[in-house]
């Protein structure tokens, strides 16, 4: 849906401030340093829209100055990540409160938000694209991928030049928690073995994708509460969590009920917001909309035929608009009504929204953050 942005979205415009991916290495060829894979979120299982807020392996790499980290993000729907290495003697919540995903537009009224570009950008868009062209990490700053979409593709190389006895901590801007370690050791200690490190990947994968599947079958269940006017309220699950994994599906995805009655939708997320938009599909509601800096003021972004985005990517600037809107009432199938964002501590919105179905009918709806996490009611 070209017309509101997402992770691939998100991705295609940014990405012109960088190079595009090339092939990757192998781990560990024997020409040049060795070569460390860690997975930037994972394939889930088919029918499962899964968002592992992980790396693989999220811990447990000893490698030595000089060799390189292969960051290489997964093929997941709807996931949107960075790999940001932190400067020597950093904590993860000072990293967190330099980089704020969501900050003020100064470009605009001080009430107007917009998604921090710094976290959006890389640090370096001339770097990282290759195992030949790593951007090079000593420890003296932090160093950020920039946002890239879960599209199976995506990697980010980087050359670590720290001294032996250096923590690493790589952490996700966009996901806090999602939180990655591996140590340098002196030249004369034994540093881990590629394969061994992507036999750790593969059992960290299958115990996330274990939890995440017990969460979501658990959250299918649905309460009904009745109502002093004969209707229900029915309460359900916009998306569910495990530490590792948002599990962003609307549960169950189709929901029967009766006509008057109302649906409650709670999310039970860790580190996603979501909404509940009707209608499905492209239409007014949009959380995170992306317009182009001009002297006038903002204009919308039209996605170009040729040439940078607005002309110049330093222009680009994505929105973010949390408030509710439109009815929340949902008489016919193309009635507009959206929750706004709904998450759960420590972001400052509800966790939970509810709309009403007076009449018979199918009624479509989505999060407009995650377009693959979509439902139906079905109301007789």
């Amino acid at each position: 849906m070209l017309s509101r942005i997402r992770a691939p979205a998100i991705a295609a415009a940014f990405a012109l401030f960088a190079v595009a991916p090339a092939a990757v290495w192998a781990d560990g060829e024997s020409h040049g340093p060795t070569i460390y894979t860690v997975g930037v979120d994972h394939r889930p299982p088919l029918n499962h829209n899964f968002e592992y807020v992980d790396y693989f392996p999220r811990s447990g790499i000893k490698l030595h100055t000089g060799d390189v980290l292969n960051f290489a993000w997964g093929q997941t729907p709807d996931g949107l990540h960075t790999a940001t290495l932190l400067q020597t003697g950093e904590t993860v919540p000072e990293a967190l409160q330099k980089f704020p995903f969501v900050v003020p537009d100064a470009d605009n009224s001080p009430t107007q938000l917009q998604l921090n570009p710094q976290v959006l950008a890389p640090t370096n868009p001339g770097c990282g694209d290759s195992a030949t062209n790593p951007c090079t990490f000593d420890g003296s700053a932090d160093l950020n991928s920039g946002a890239f979409p879960t599209d199976g593709t995506s990697r980010f190389f980087t050359r670590i030049d720290a001294p032996a006895g250096s923590q690493l901590t790589f952490i996700c801007l966009i996901h806090p928690g999602m939180v990655g370690t591996a140590t340098v050791v002196p030249r004369n200690r034994e540093a881990s073995e590629p394969e061994d490190v992507r036999e750790r990947a593969g059992i960290q994968a299958v115990q996330d994708t274990v939890g995440a599947l017990i969460a979501e079958a658990q959250a299918e269940r649905t309460s009904v509460r009745p109502n002093p006017d004969g209707t229900r309220t029915i309460t359900m699950a916009a998306g569910t969590a495990t530490p590792f994994v948002e599990v962003a599906e609307m549960l169950p995805r189709n929901l029967h009920i009766q006509a008057g009655d109302t649906v409650t939708w709670v999310t039970k997320t860790i580190k996603d917001p979501h909404t509940v938009t009707f209608p499905s599909g492209d239409g007014p509601g949009e959380p995170i909309p992306m317009f182009c800096e001009a002297p006038g003021g903002d204009t919308p972004f039209t996605p170009p035929t040729t040439g940078p985005p607005c002309g110049n990517p330093a222009l680009l600037e994505v929105h973010f608009e949390p408030a509710p809107g439109g009815s929340t009432v949902i008489s016919t199938p193309s009635t507009f009504g959206t929750s706004g964002i709904i998450s759960n501590p420590p972001a400052p919105f509800p966790n939970s929204y509810s709309f009403r179905f007076p009449n018979a009918g199918a009624f479509t709806y989505q999060c407009r953050i995650h377009d693959h996490m979509v439902g139906t009611i079905l109301s007789s």
